[in-house]
């Protein structure tokens, strides 16, 4: 993960991440840089099947950035939150070691 969850908060509708401090506008730009002008350079030297290739990769890194992001703010209450809700119930993740002996 490349930005830092204090940098943004989450979108109020639909899916990503609002920007709320100077870095996190850098850093939105930073990536809006880092994949468009490799994208524009293959496409001016007509490469555009590097230039999909490139868009498709840089894309993939960015959600997938972006999803990190998301789940360190919602926190681990939001991702048991998610397990209770799918039908597994919060003591299925965890496994007990009683000391008492069955005699």
């Amino acid at each position: 993960m490349f930005g830092k969850p204090h940098w943004f908060k989450v979108k109020t509708f639909g899916w990503g991440l609002v920007p709320i401090r100077w870095q996190g506008w850098l850093y939105a730009a930073g990536w809006a840089a880092a994949i468009a002008l490799p994208f524009m350079l293959l496409i001016s030297r007509r490469q555009p099947v590097e230039a999909m290739a490139w868009l498709g990769l840089a894309v993939g890194w960015l959600v997938y950035d972006v999803r990190q992001i998301v789940r360190s703010i919602r926190g681990p209450l939001a991702r048991s939150a998610t397990a209770s809700a799918s039908g597994a119930s919060r003591d299925d993740r965890i496994l007990y070691i009683s000391d008492s002996r069955a005699h």
